[in-house]
């Protein structure tokens, strides 16, 4: 897990181990045939990241610090609170001498588990991150009975934070699925185990990424077993799922590349975490200008989504589709 500065010039690795006393490396790549490795930096508290997104400047980079109900929850790690952490890494960006990393603002909260990427954009002059979670309440001390009982969600969702201020980031609203809902919790707790295994299906948002980075309409986010789903963020208040994909089971295909098959598995559903890419495509002979999704699951692999003609229809009746709005 890692990520670029904007600017090609930094390369920021993740965690892999994700409690206090692990250690981020970051790479110059000023010479990018002659790699050179910066000081890393270790985290003895907040802001330990696991994916990584920078803004602009590469000056600020927005942690997704795993908290203690997820699977990485185990308090021998001390991984503490689950959550935004908004790091001040300007030192390495301007390459000063003895970097280090500085803590702008934190925002935890305690009814998800592990949080990971912090995806940005901007919209209407103000910025943004999503948030994600791979393992929701569901994945902490005591599986899906114990996040009931706290009132945790059972999966993981996105949500919406507002970082214009940065010092002070709010949540201005959240991208739940209805099995994402804390209140059908106790429901789920006889969800038929996924593919044959013993546990409750895991319909965590993993990564989301809009359809640009500044004033966007759409998030396509992966829910892992519940597909891509798309969002109208047009008004980034009120978002509201608008599409969705669920790539088709496999069954017992023969497929040992897959990360969920095995030879005694009977799959009766695909799994979705990587991101999902928007694709203007041209108008051609057979159709006219389109927006495609290109996604990526487990055994299905490399997939090209396009919306229905339904979908496409209704939005030309609106005074700016979201597909010519999403055309700059």
């Amino acid at each position: 897990m890692g990520n670029f500065a904007p600017d090609g010039l930094t390369y920021y690795l993740g965690q892999a181990f994700e409690g206090i006393g692990g250690f981020m490396h970051i790479v110059d790549l000023s010479d990018p045939s002659n790699p050179k490795q910066l000081p890393p930096w270790q985290f003895l508290g907040d802001g330990r990241p696991h994916g990584v997104w920078l803004n602009e400047a590469g000056t600020r980079l927005y942690a997704g610090q795993a908290g203690q109900f997820g699977s990485v929850g185990n308090t021998a790690f001390g991984t503490g609170p689950d959550g935004l952490v908004i790091l001040d890494v300007s030192d390495y960006q301007l390459r000063l001498l003895d970097p280090q990393v500085r803590i702008i603002s934190t925002l935890f909260w305690d009814d998800q588990g592990t949080a990971e990427e912090m995806y940005p954009f901007s919209k209407n002059g103000r910025r943004y991150v999503v948030s994600s979670d791979e393992s929701g309440g569901n994945g902490g001390v005591g599986g899906a009975p114990a996040a009931c009982a706290r009132g945790a969600s059972p999966h993981g969702y996105p949500n919406i934070i507002d970082i214009t201020d940065e010092r002070n980031p709010k949540i201005v609203a959240q991208l739940k699925l209805e099995v994402s809902d804390n209140a059908n919790c106790e429901k789920l707790l006889n969800d038929p185990p996924e593919n044959g295994g013993g546990s409750i299906p895991a319909y965590n948002e993993e990564r989301c990424v809009a359809d640009r980075a500044n004033n966007p309409t759409m998030l396509a986010c992966a829910f892992q077993y519940a597909g891509v789903r798309v969002f109208d963020i047009r008004d980034v208040y009120r978002p509201k799922e608008i599409a969705y994909y669920k790539p088709p089971a496999l069954r017992t295909a023969f497929l040992p590349g897959s990360g969920i098959w095995t030879p005694d598995r009977d799959r009766t559903m695909d799994r979705l975490a990587g991101y999902p890419r928007f694709v203007k495509v041209p108008a051609n002979e057979e159709h006219g200008r389109e927006l495609h999704l290109w996604i990526v699951s487990n055994d299905n692999g490399f997939q090209v989504l396009r919306f229905t003609d339904d979908f496409m229809e209704r939005e030309k009746s609106l005074k700016k589709s979201l597909f010519e709005d999403s055309v700059e």
